[in-house]
């Protein structure tokens, strides 16, 4: 039966049970499903887990979440929220109150929604840990029960069917491969940076889009996001310990290069990272208020439509295509 835990997390990964209401849901139990889309017929496991990291920003984690229960599928899955402390951290008292009022938000997010998922699970660790530390503790409480994974950060906005591109390229044989260690949400084509495109920058890409058939093609990359992926336990046992240290996203991508391993990432994204110079964020804490690193992708999945399978963008349609829709992007904002 389906349940619903409030917990606290100590430093050693001791359990502290604050609350626990038990949902009624039995349905949910045992489900797997078939996705078709063109003529790929999957059938996966529905015992996967959606993991959430979220520390003092409260509207942003409730947008998250909001577009994770709209997202297509996500009704299959657990949902596990890991909250960082605020005590212990550089600026306890500076975070304080945002951290309890992004506490109550989320409890309030999940009396109005728990009845959607599988099971939801909202833990909050004892010490503050930092962000690596607490993706790390999150992605292993909740691969504890699931075989497979979908992790995001506090400001990443899920596109309708961002679970349904997961769970496509989870089941794909090329994901299969051992060097291929995750997939990604977000993408690096289309990307404008600092800058907004016009209506007709957007419409010519949509155009080439379309033709092409761009929302159906992935390509791999040697180097993984950290606001938002997907793993399985198995490839996960492989880099988890690294994403949990000091600059832990840096440290993967490190290793990718060093021991040649990558990433799979959808053309379209299906995910967007809208938290680079939010003022509570770890972007601003480590960078500063006026940092120069943008991300504005401004042709997402939700604009287009899929209806073949998945194949994967050759050498020189990638270059071609991220050097006319990204690249010439980065060097206006130079």
């Amino acid at each position: 039966m389906p349940v619903l835990q409030c917990t606290s997390l100590s430093g050693s990964g001791r359990q502290r049970r604050l609350g626990l209401a038990t949902l009624s849901h039995g349905t949910h139990q045992g489900k797997s499903s078939c996705l078709n889309v063109g003529t790929e017929r999957r059938t996966f496991d529905v015992s996967g887990s959606i993991a959430v990291q979220a520390f003092n920003k409260a509207e942003s984690v409730l947008s998250t979440l909001d577009s994770i229960r709209r997202s297509s599928g996500s009704d299959r899955y657990h949902l596990v929220i890991l909250q960082d402390a605020c005590s212990g951290s550089a600026d306890t008292e500076k975070y304080r109150s945002a951290w309890v009022h992004t506490t109550q938000a989320i409890e309030e997010w999940i009396s109005r929604n728990r009845d959607h998922f599988v099971s939801v699970h909202f833990d909050q660790s004892d010490e503050n840990n930092g962000p690596y530390r607490t993706a790390e503790r999150l992605i292993n409480r909740a691969l504890e029960s699931s075989e497979f994974v979908i992790f995001s950060e506090d400001d990443v906005i899920f596109e309708r069917d961002a679970i349904e591109w997961f769970e496509r390229a989870r089941t794909h044989p090329m994901f299969l491969r051992p060097n291929v260690w995750a997939i990604a949400g977000e993408s690096r084509f289309f990307d404008s940076w600092r800058h907004n495109p016009s209506n007709a920058d957007i419409s010519r890409a949509l155009a080439l889009a379309n033709s092409r058939k761009l929302i159906d093609k992935f390509v791999y990359l040697d180097f993984l996001p950290s606001s938002c992926f997907a793993t399985t336990r198995e490839k996960w046992g492989e880099f988890g310990g690294t994403r949990g240290t000091t600059r832990g996203d840096r440290a993967v991508v490190d290793r990718c290069l060093a021991e040649g391993k990558v990433c799979f990432w959808p053309v379209i994204a299906r995910c967007r990272d809208v938290g680079m110079h939010h003022p509570l964020g770890y972007s601003v804490r480590w960078r500063g208020l006026n940092h120069t690193r943008f991300k504005n992708s401004y042709v997402v999945s939700g604009m287009l439509k899929s209806s073949t399978d998945l194949t994967e963008l050759n050498t020189f349609q990638k270059d071609a295509l991220l050097n006319e829709f990204t690249r010439l992007w980065e060097l206006l904002s130079e």
